[in-house]
């Protein structure tokens, strides 16, 4: 795919260079590991967005609406691996007080119009919420609902907007398991260290129910508890402690 082709959101966040501490690898990777090519781009489905509680939120909605048109195939390329069929529709639908910003289930997303109200340029919820729908893993005591919600923090702040303000990840509390940005923080980290495959691994792994913490060294050649020592001591050196 010619990089011309790419939103420009998406061109800058794979050009840009993050913001995480640096690497302390002991051994060079493999050059394969610098070859994640995307998948092919699937078609855009249909968008559709339904008002009817939140009349108000009309505007934004459309907004919205054409920004899930924009993004859903780039996510499946950055992201979905075989087996996953995307649906020709997707809904967004608008309420007030549903007890969260957002919501995915099946192919619909339900966005709290409240919330939208008080944060009109948060349009990275739809980013989350979308992969959530493109992730789809069928249920397994195997997957871990910290890696689920941190890959779809990773889709939004480190590929949707990664010039972004967000709160850093303090090296003395945070675990691993943290999830959401914690974890999302994590997987940029050691996917620019390691291996750019490295979420495309985790989602088919997520996808076949088949993952286990060991595929982190199989695919890095060190453990998950290594790699996490490893990013939190870069985190304290970048800090000065």
């Amino acid at each position: 795919m010619m990089l011309n082709s790419l939103p420009a959101a998406l061109l800058a966040a794979l050009l840009a260079v993050a913001a995480l501490p640096g690497c302390a690898q002991t051994a060079q990777p493999a050059l394969a590991t610098y070859a994640d090519r995307l998948a092919p781009l699937p078609a855009a489905p249909k968008v559709e967005i339904d008002v009817t509680a939140a009349p108000a939120a009309k505007p934004w909605a459309e907004r919205a609406s054409r920004l899930a048109a924009d993004w859903f195939p780039h996510i499946c390329q950055l992201l979905a691996t075989d087996g996953f069929r995307p649906p020709k529709a997707l809904k967004l639908t608008f309420k007030p007080k549903i007890g969260a910003p957002a919501y995915a289930s099946g192919s619909e997303i339900t966005i709290d119009s409240e919330w939208i109200a008080a944060h009109p340029d948060d349009f990275g919820v739809v980013i989350h919420e979308m992969t959530h729908l493109i992730q789809c893993y069928p249920g397994s005591r195997s997957t871990p609902g910290w890696l689920v919600e941190g890959i779809a923090d990773y889709i939004r702040w480190w590929r949707y907007e990664p010039e972004a303000p967000r709160t850093p990840v303090d090296p003395d509390r945070a675990k691993v398991t943290d999830s959401y940005r914690t974890t999302a923080s994590f997987l940029a980290w050691t996917s620019g260290c390691y291996h750019r495959g490295l979420v495309r691994t985790l989602d088919k792994a997520c996808r076949d129910r088949s993952y286990k913490p060991e595929i982190f060294e199989q695919a890095t050649g060190k453990t998950l508890e290594t790699l996490w020592t490893e990013y939190t001591d870069g985190l304290r050196r970048a800090r000065g402690r």
